[in-house]
């Protein structure tokens, strides 16, 4: 047997040996999230969701929706494995019944966010130092953003600041937050949990406005 041969047969092996543990790890995940978000669905008393249709596929996803304590709300967990990268999101939202006509981000403040705001970035300040040196806030209605953002929700916002990965939307009729990664453990899900109940108070403060 020639070296060439040798070298396509070793190849050969190295690529299935690859697809293996990769399928091996992507299963595991999938299993992993779909436990957490079961969990989830226990926690707020909503209908279990569907297994995957396929652990073995290149895109997993896992949904919940329905009432929670007579609001509409929806969370979807996904990932998907692509060519170059694996695409991950975690993505929850409430309906709130009184629809805003403006759009507010809310979010951490980091390198990019503080140089938006040193070259002219639309950023809100509340008023409160330690919350306006957290977070960024991003809308163009200044006074709704502070009937929203109260004492009490930025002191919310900003206990719970080391759990929030993403951001906050409040748009239309709803209240979203999303960020990077999956539910795989159970501190990502007692983290989710806990900001699931902030923005449900956001929600509950802007229908009081």
């Amino acid at each position: 047997m020639n070296t060439l041969v040798i070298a396509i047969i070793l190849s050969i092996i190295a690529v299935g040996a690859i697809y293996y543990l990769a399928t091996r790890m992507s299963k595991g995940t999938a299993m992993n999230m779909n436990q957490r978000v079961k969990e989830l669905a226990a926690a707020l008393g909503l209908p279990e969701p569907q297994a995957p249709a396929s652990l073995l596929s290149a895109f997993y996803s896992a949904e919940l929706g329905g009432k929670v304590e007579g609001r509409d709300f929806y969370f979807t967990n996904y990932t998907r494995s692509e060519k170059t990268s694996n695409s991950n999101n975690t993505e929850f939202s409430w309906k709130i019944e009184k629809a805003i006509s403006s759009s507010i981000i809310i979010s951490k403040e980091g390198i990019k966010s503080t140089l938006k705001k040193q070259f002219g970035g639309q950023d809100i300040e509340i008023g409160h130092k330690e919350f306006d040196e957290t977070f960024l806030v991003r809308g163009d209605d200044a006074n709704l953003a502070k009937s929203i953002l109260t004492e009490a929700i930025s002191f919310d916002l900003l206990k719970k600041e080391r759990g929030i990965y993403g951001k906050i939307s409040i748009q239309q009729h709803e209240v979203r937050y999303e960020e990077s990664g999956v539910l795989l453990t159970t501190e990502d899900l007692q983290r989710l949990i806990r900001l699931i109940e902030l923005c449900k108070n956001i929600a509950i403060q802007i229908e009081r406005l």
